[in-house]
């Protein structure tokens, strides 16, 4: 007889209190305003855990988005119990595939339901804080985006043979990121009507590389965003921006200055 699933001993087992959630993020929580509940997966980036989750991290590792919000409030009082969590959270990812998903999967369910008694649409971004392909979410021989089909997925990505998996899968989006050293696959990609992410150090242009841009800031909800638009997203200040508790602004090729050849601004 297969065992039955236990949530609460799954939980104790795998070393935190939730895989995932709903209205952790500002931007989910401004989701949820607009009448849709998503759940959201944080997990700890690029090689923190000793598994690297985010393949081209190269140029943005830096200023991950794992340390802002909360966890740059906890990071910079030297708590790091957030961090930790996600640490755990990406072991378990690949050192017990079938518990990961065994909870993931319980966890989607059960935010699915609240959605709806909510009255609320629902959708789910497996990759908050990093880049998975969701092909590698599988449970009994099947992927996550199987398992649900009904359900809305949607990821930011820097890895581009990753945009061909909405091909395959009708309830999977994707935004391709912008690095500061892919413009020409972001062009292709919004040639085909794909929507690109940048960031801008501070206003946003009219278009960028060519194309409109539309402000992403609002709102999480990429796939209800119009195509061949450049999403404009703002930076976010994260732990590793602060030095001796002064904000220092950072100097790297992915967040896009006003001063930008690239940059056209409304007359």
């Amino acid at each position: 007889m297969e065992k039955k699933f236990c949530y609460k001993r799954a939980l104790e087992q795998a070393g935190f209190s939730y895989l995932g959630n709903h209205a952790h993020s500002m931007k989910v929580r401004l989701s949820e305003e607009k009448g849709v509940v998503t759940y959201c997966v944080y997990l700890a980036p690029a090689d923190l855990s000793g598994y690297n989750v985010c393949p081209n991290h190269k140029f943005c590792k830096r200023f991950c988005l794992n340390g802002s919000g909360h966890n740059k409030i906890d990071i910079l009082s030297g708590h790091n119990q957030i961090e930790q969590a996600r640490i755990r959270k990406a072991r378990l990812f690949f050192e017990n595939r079938e518990l990961f998903m065994q909870i993931l999967v319980h966890e989607i369910r059960k935010c699915k339901r609240f959605a709806e008694k909510k009255g609320a649409g629902f959708a789910v971004r497996l990759n908050g804080t990093s880049d998975l392909n969701p092909e590698d979410f599988v449970l009994n021989g099947q992927n996550v985006l199987e398992i649900f089909p009904e359900v809305q997925f949607y990821d930011y990505t820097k890895v581009f043979r990753r945009v061909y998996l909405m091909d395959k899968y009708p309830n999977y989006d994707v935004t391709y990121s912008y690095s500061g050293h892919n413009a020409g696959l972001c062009e292709k990609f919004l040639s085909k009507g794909g929507k690109v992410a940048v960031v801008f150090a501070h206003d946003i242009p009219a278009k960028f590389l060519g194309y409109p841009t539309f402000d992403a800031n609002a709102y999480d909800m990429r796939y209800i965003d119009p195509k061949a638009h450049v999403m404009a997203l703002h930076y976010h200040k994260t732990a590793n921006d602060y030095v001796g508790g002064k904000f220092i602004e950072p100097d790297t090729a992915f967040v896009v200055k006003s001063d930008d050849s690239r940059c056209e601004w409304a007359s």
